[in-house]
């Protein structure tokens, strides 16, 4: 007997999309007096060097804009030969509309690309996607990247099923 169930899902979560754009800013710890990052595993070589990062996301480029959300994790050095780091954050939203609601994500961290969305909560629960990223500013001491945010998500405080059942979840 089989460790495992597989199903159909005969009828899903009606899902919304969502897309933001907005910047993420990070100053490096060096001799800003504000730092929203700090290394706290510095091998030597660079390879393996992990720092936690509290990120403001703005609606403007710069960190001194009001934040509307943090990006709050780490990111590591995961390439001896070329400059990789790999992320793992929460962006943990702060304004009105979606406080205290967050996306999980991770990805590398290359000049641009992009990132993954593996999860939301609050407002996004069930949230995938993806966060396309580009460094629009750049210094020894901070850098700016522009984000444009796709994710779908579901409800869970209004979920029903698509229009092929009449049934509606209830706690």
């Amino acid at each position: 007997m089989a460790y495992y169930q597989l199903a159909p899902v005969l009828c899903a979560l009606v899902q919304s999309k969502v897309y933001m754009h907005l910047y993420l800013n990070q100053v490096a710890s060096g001799s800003n007096p504000n730092p929203n990052q700090l290394v706290i595993i510095g091998p030597s070589g660079e390879f393996g060097t992990t720092a936690v990062n509290d990120w403001s996301i703005t609606i403007q480029p710069g960190a001194d804009n009001p934040p509307v959300a943090k990006a709050q994790g780490l990111h590591m050095k995961s390439s001896q030969t070329k400059d990789k780091w790999y992320m793992s954050f929460n962006i943990e939203f702060q304004d009105a509309r979606f406080a205290g609601s967050t996306l999980n994500v991770m990805g590398i961290f290359p000049e641009n690309g992009e990132w993954n969305i593996i999860e939301g909560t609050g407002a996004f629960t069930m949230a995938h996607g993806i966060i396309k990223h580009n460094i629009i500013q750049s210094s020894r001491e901070k850098r700016v990247f522009e984000l444009k945010i796709h994710a779908f998500y579901s409800n869970m405080t209004s979920s029903q099923a698509s229009p092929c059942n009449r049934w509606t979840m209830r706690a």
